[in-house]
């Protein structure tokens, strides 16, 4: 459990009363106490990280860690903590993960009352394009995700998706948007995009202000390539097809060039290594290609054709 100075997150959820946190958690250290807690702060609320059912997630987090989930739902519905889940879709899960059974599982017999979904993204340790779901796979989450949403009434959102929801990417602190700091003080456009331009600890340091990351370069460019996509249009038909707002994966080409324009230090290791992997970026923007091919009819048709 996170302590810094004797203090813990929710020490500081209990400080910052007039706010509403979430927390990502792998929810196995969520105890009866820790809940309990949780339920007398009263302002926070975890998003429990599953791969599938037991044989998926115990296969990327630990055999037995499914089962201490459980628990540590059972705990949260106890002390009524307000809780849901997060998935990451790959290309071995994606069905599974909004099959009838799945969501029943979670949101009916578990008691989740929301849920994340994040594509899988080609960053950090390990990072590789074959878990990337398929164009075809994306098309079919697209569908699916939105039968769920509309028919069983479900808070389950699609970050890719359901960009039609949220005008596009809203990485960059767009308006409506956000921004990353990791724990080490990297400022970064998006938890997915590993490219710092700033440290939040330099800024103090030097007098000044969150609000000096409103005119990093690197961020500026970012919303620009926003606001020119889609967000600064007014007409439908100017749009860019918001089933593909992604920077980073959607657009890698573009992507890139910003990156190399700016010079945002790279994350960790991972994130330098994948700027000097050809193999990565020729498949990356071929990826990115596949989703114009299978998205940009959809977007036609669903959302850009007058009715009949």
């Amino acid at each position: 459990v996170y302590r810094s100075q004797g203090k813990d997150l929710l020490d500081m959820a209990a400080r910052h009363e007039d706010c509403f946190f979430m927390m990502y958690t792998n929810g196995t250290l969520i105890n009866e106490r820790r809940a309990r807690r949780m339920a007398e702060v009263g302002n926070l609320s975890p998003a429990i990280s599953v791969e599938g059912f037991e044989a998926r997630t115990d296969e990327r987090r630990g055999k037995g860690t499914f089962q201490r989930i459980l628990k540590a739902m059972a705990h949260l519905r106890e002390a009524g903590v307000p809780f849901g889940i997060s998935l990451t879709a790959t290309r071995l899960n994606a069905e599974e993960i909004l099959s009838d059974e799945f969501i029943d599982f979670f949101f009916e017999g578990q008691g989740a009352i929301y849920g994340w979904l994040f594509q899988y993204m080609p960053i950090g340790r390990g990072y590789t394009l074959e878990l990337l779901p398929t164009p075809e796979q994306r098309l079919w989450m697209w569908r699916r995700t939105w039968q769920i949403i509309r028919e069983r009434k479900i808070f389950l959102t699609d970050f890719w998706n359901c960009g039609t929801v949220s005008d596009g990417c809203i990485a960059a602190i767009r308006s409506g948007g956000y921004f990353y700091i990791d724990w080490n003080g990297k400022v970064m456009p998006c938890v997915f995009v590993p490219y710092s331009p700033a440290n939040i600890y330099d800024i103090y340091r030097r007098g000044g202000t969150l609000e000096d990351l409103y005119d990093l370069p690197y961020l500026r460019a970012l919303r620009q390539w926003q606001w020119d996509y889609a967000f600064g249009k007014s007409r439908p038909e100017e749009h860019g097809n918001w089933l593909r707002p992604c920077s980073i994966r959607d657009h890698y080409r573009m992507g890139r060039e910003l990156i190399e324009r700016y010079r945002p230090e790279p994350e960790n290791e991972e994130a330098a290594a994948a700027l000097e992997d050809e193999e990565y970026y020729r498949g990356m923007v071929a990826y990115g290609e596949a989703l114009k091919r299978v998205f940009d009819p959809v977007w036609e048709e669903e959302y850009l054709r007058p009715p009949a």
